[in-house]
């Protein structure tokens, strides 16, 4: 650590040498902070410090990916350590950062402990602006709260009071909602003014039909009410789901929270519906067909418009008029719906008969670019080879192919490892182990296989981005050499809940962020992850290239303006440790109160620790909260061994659907595989974080 810590002090000395050079943009009105590292930074960008420098020794977890507010004001993160005033120690504690003279800490969480094998993550979602969080507590901190039972609050972030959304007994939906044996979260309004969930308990219904017991139900919330959802139009209830849940953006509910999308099955597929104003009455999924007219057929939800104007769905039953599919075969057909006007269309009206499109990966949020795959050859340029995915955008009638999976990539045989849409629609950023261009040549001595992935051996995770107005398909990170897997920014996991919300690594002007150990700029030379940006051809380092340490890409504004992003490595005078912190590069950023005069104080053993956090005043009686202890290496552990389990149950229920016949058999194995890819990315991290707990333990 001593070269390290040489560096660091280099670094923060404020060198004339960096503080000259050419990266420097002359006339900022932040240059006073355009110092020591942000000098290398590229036009009047800063760094800024978002999390606290007293963080009772522990690290911000890179588990859960950030959550940040479109204007740059506050961001959301996460820590297995309790500090700045959190009153418990569940798993992981959620914080928000607000920017001011200074940038401050507000933890979140309503007094939630660990006890047993209950092991409670974090919030499960905050809105977007982050002015109010969705929590769960065992507590009894409300009128109607139960205690030891599963609580859910909404909490004013402005005024720290809670409102009770709902309550039942006993742990099962706690544990589901917090993301650590499901996630009940599904969707929610940006203000979360809506909320939709989903419980495996029977959840107390304000007005109408009450939801059946043994059986899972969704539900949405809204001005103080909760109503089952999976109501037909007929007032019978039936079992439901509600899509994929590990898809982006698949707006669930609309952004008014008017419209709810689910499908009447326990299961899979099934007759999908639309919820308009607390009321199913219009089915998506009915037969336009003469002799079938009206007739509901099972489909599978795909995504939304965020205004739930625009639907799109897969189905293996022709709903329009045209030729019968042939006996015998599964064929899937991807359609559109017009919620304003009821219309259906099929996207691909020219594909060939029996062309099979069987997964939706997404669409821009006006509806108007959808985003699939097929292992069938449906535009120019693709080819059909067995166990192969073709990926394809739609817009305006027209259909671009982007690039085809390889058959040896088991887990790619659907959809990519990771992906990501522009708002706008226009850009498609996808990671795959699959190499899609003669740029991506294997590396079998830094990318070996890896069971739980299930990559051959040597080909690497690699970052590509497509552009839909040239058709260009782009690999970013096979141009310096190989050194490992790359990742799409914030995609490995994200808020606990499981809900709709994503980090977005891609931009509507096209900038795309990611992590890569790659030397892709001449000053990156620590050859571990670091955080870049792409924008046509043109490569910027967002972290420096020089820590020791990985730094992992966060979350960026929607206008790029702040782009924040994980990394141990002191990037203002005030951190003097080499603890995980948040960090924002930030567009004219840099704060006075972040560079005290004088040299960085050392930060040794205990005196790095903050004091420990008092309890709040005016709990509930019957609510009693001692001052917390940090989260154990025991509660992590227990985590990562139920993310683990999951993990394997997944897998063994995706292998034996395989085996399956039939159309239902095909979609259930590939959203297991999906599931399972998801929950072998959480213990990845889980695993991670366990190793450094018992670090730091010893």
């Amino acid at each position: 650590m001593r070269r390290f810590a040489a560096l660091v002090a280099v670094a923060v000395c404020l060198p004339a040498a960096i503080a000259t050079s050419g990266a420097s943009a002359a006339g900022c009105s932040n240059e006073a902070f355009r110092v020591g590292p942000s000098a290398l930074l590229p036009g009047c960008r800063a760094y800024e410090m978002v999390s606290p420098v007293e963080k009772n020794g522990g690290n911000i977890s890179p588990v859960i990916s950030l959550h940040a507010a479109p204007g740059g004001g506050a961001v959301s993160f996460t820590s297995s350590t309790p500090f700045a005033g959190a009153v418990g120690s569940p798993t992981l504690n959620t914080y928000i950062g607000h920017r001011g003279a200074n940038w401050t800490t507000e933890a979140v969480d309503p007094p939630q402990f660990n006890r047993g094998t209950l092991a409670i993550g974090a919030s499960a979602a905050s809105s977007l602006d982050l002015d109010r969080t969705l929590s769960g507590s065992t507590l009894a901190l409300t009128p109607g709260a139960m205690e030891s039972g599963s609580n859910l609050y909404l909490r004013d972030n402005a005024t720290g009071n809670r409102t009770l959304v709902t309550a039942t007994s006993g742990a099962r939906l706690l544990m589901a909602f917090t993301g650590v044996a499901g996630g009940s979260f599904l969707d929610a309004t940006p203000s979360l003014s809506h909320i939709l969930l989903e419980s495996p308990e029977p959840l107390p219904v304000t007005a109408g039909p009450q939801p059946p017991a043994n059986s899972t139900n969704l539900y949405e919330y809204a001005e103080g009410a909760l109503r089952l959802v999976n109501v037909l139009p007929d007032g019978t209830v039936s079992a439901s789901n509600i899509g994929t849940k590990n898809t982006p953006y698949q707006h669930l509910m609309s952004a008014d929270g008017s419209r709810v999308f689910f499908q009447a099955s326990g299961f899979g597929e099934g007759p999908l519906y639309m919820r308009v104003d607390g009321t199913t009455t219009v089915p998506i999924s009915a037969s336009r067909r003469a002799g079938e007219l009206g007739e509901v057929a099972p489909a599978e939800f795909g995504v939304a418009s965020a205004d739930g104007s625009i639907v799109y769905f897969t189905s293996n039953t022709p709903l329009l008029e045209g030729p019968e599919a042939a006996t015998g075969t599964s064929s899937r057909k991807l359609y559109r719906y017009d919620a304003n006007d009821g219309s259906l269309e099929e996207v691909v009206p020219a594909a060939p008969e029996g062309a099979d499109v069987p997964d939706v990966l997404g669409a821009s949020e006006d509806g108007s670019y959808v985003y699939f795959s097929s292992p069938d050859a449906l535009a120019e340029g693709a080819t059909e080879v067995p166990n192969t995915a073709n990926f394809y955008v739609e817009h305006e009638g027209t259909v671009k192919w982007i690039g085809q999976t390889s058959p040896a990539d088991y887990f790619e045989s659907s959809f990519p490892s990771e992906w990501s849409i522009s708002p706008d629609g226009r850009y498609f950023a996808l990671g795959t182990y699959s190499p899609m261009s003669e740029e991506d040549v294997s590396s079998p001595a830094n990318c070996p296989e890896i069971s739980t992935v299930g990559n051959p051996p040597g080909d690497c995770l690699d970052v590509y981005s497509f552009d839909y107005e040239s058709g260009r398909l782009t690999c970013l990170t096979c141009h310096g050499p190989g050194l490992g897997n790359s990742d799409l920014g914030g995609q490995d996991f994200k808020e606990t809940g499981f809900g709709d919300w994503f980090p977005r690594p891609v931009l509507d002007d096209g900038t795309v962020y990611f992590d890569t150990p790659s030397r892709l700029l001449p000053r990156d030379g620590n050859g571990v992850d670091d955080v870049y940006s792409w924008r046509e051809g043109s490569y910027q380092l967002v972290s420096t290239g020089s820590g020791e340490q990985p730094s992992t890409f966060g979350a960026a504004t929607p206008d790029g303006y702040d782009v924040y992003f994980l990394t141990s490595q002191p990037l203002v005078k005030q951190d003097t440790d080499q603890i995980i912190d948040v960090y924002d590069d930030r567009e004219g950023g840099g704060l006075a109160a972040q560079w005290p005069p004088g040299s960085p104080g050392a930060c040794e053993e205990q005196g790095c620790r903050g004091a420990s956090p008092t309890p709040p005043a005016g709990l509930p009686s019957g609510s009693s909260v001692a001052a917390p202890a940090p989260a154990s290496c025991a509660s992590l552990k227990a985590a990562s061994g139920t993310a683990r389990r999951k993990a394997q149950r997944l897998g063994r229920r995706a292998k034996k659907a395989a085996k399956g016949r039939g159309t239902a058999a095909k979609a259930r194995s590939r959203r297991l595989h999906r599931q399972a890819g998801v929950a072998r990315k959480q213990v990845e991290r889980l695993q991670k974080e366990v190793a450094k707990c018992g670090r730091g333990s010893r």
